[in-house]
């Protein structure tokens, strides 16, 4: 296990005035045995960010630490590290059991150590019976499984996981996520794994580093993310439905009208004119019973089962509403939204910013 500190760490393509900047200036900690995830979408800078840490790309700037000691200068196999990559990385010609085998034979581990540690991690992986097979002959599951495996087998400092389970199919995805979460808590093992996908972020992490445009939104627990974004990105990518996020003016009562719509809101805010946050599944809707209890019309209907999702048109803002079961409305319905159970959260509209936080 190993403690991970990026100070102040930068990321530029080429040079001078033709130069891109990838990843800017990230600071943070990852704590030892912390599970860590770094979410944003295609381009954000989080695969270059896990790079760094492997060593497969050079910083520009900064300080990347490990227990304290700096490695930047250090090539990949000097840094005690596993990567489990998306596309599994197997070698086609060898076993399973060769392939988890083989960093151990690279490292001069003794014949006996190499077969404990083998079997042991194809135990944990319930992989023990295909040990003989060749990849080919193996599922995209039990692919995934092998590369844990052999990662495992290394028993390393640090974890490393680029998009692993993004080849899955989504129920193959939903088990080994879950496999995975058992399989930190059961190892301890620092890990910081790198998704677009929040749901994952959300169930498998002690901390979430939210990415944007190489730059760190928030760093935070799941809860923090969830409920006190820090900025307007982590409130729209954080959330399914995202959050609804519309602008917002103080009425003469000192409230808050939405969107120039009927709905208004109390809310401790300094600026006459902010953008509101409201969460779709802490909001009610409900038909209007007259002309002057209406807020919006009903434009779209997604039943999913034990909730449906509802959209608004709020004076040609979309507000979405997530309702319990089948819910009754109808395209053109006139209804009225409460959300006075609602958390409330404030943006500075021109910086995106949290105000208050």
């Amino acid at each position: 296990m190993a403690k991970i500190e990026l100070v102040g760490v930068q990321k530029d393509y080429g040079h001078g005035r033709k130069a891109v900047r990838a990843v800017h200036e990230l600071e943070y900690t990852i704590e030892d045995g912390a599970f860590v995830s770094l979410l944003g979408p295609s381009g954000c800078g989080k695969s270059t960010t896990l790079n760094m840490i492997a060593g497969l790309e050079e910083i520009t700037s900064g300080e990347i630490l490990i227990d304290g000691e700096r490695v930047d200068d250090l090539p990949p196999d000097k840094r005690d590290l596993a990567f489990v990559f998306q596309d599994y990385a197997l070698y086609p010609h060898m076993s399973v059991r060769e392939n988890i085998a083989f960093g151990l034979r690279m490292r001069k581990v003794d014949k006996p150590e190499i077969e404990r540690r083998v079997a042991d991690a194809a135990r944990r992986l319930e992989i023990s019976r295909v040990l003989d097979n060749r990849p080919r002959n193996l599922s995209g599951g039990q692919r995934q499984r092998v590369a844990l495996a052999r990662a495992i087998a290394r028993r390393p400092k640090v974890f490393l996981f680029d998009e692993p389970l993004s080849n899955l199919d989504a129920m193959l995805r939903d088990q080994t996520r879950s496999e995975l979460k058992l399989l930190h808590a059961e190892l301890g093992a620092t890990s910081v794994y790198v998704t677009h996908d929040q749901e994952e972020a959300m169930t498998l992490s002690d901390r979430i580093a939210v990415m944007s445009h190489g730059r760190l939104e928030q760093y935070g627990t799941p809860e923090e993310i969830y409920h006190q974004p820090a900025t307007e990105f982590v409130a729209r990518f954080v959330g399914k439905p995202k959050m609804n996020l519309l602008p917002a003016v103080r009425t003469e009562r000192g409230r808050f009208a939405v969107a120039g719509s009927a709905l208004e809101v109390d809310l401790a805010a300094e600026p006459d004119e902010l953008t509101i946050g409201l969460r779709p599944e802490e909001c009610t809707i409900h038909l209007a019973e007259g002309e002057g209890d209406a807020v919006g019309t009903v434009r779209v209907v997604e039943p999913l089962g034990n909730v449906s999702d509802v959209s608004i048109d709020l004076n040609g803002h979309t507000f979405v509403v997530r309702t319990p079961g089948f819910a009754s409305f109808r395209v053109g319905d006139p209804v009225s939204v409460d959300a006075t159970a609602a958390r409330r959260h404030a943006f500075d509209p021109e910086t995106g910013s949290r105000l208050g936080h």
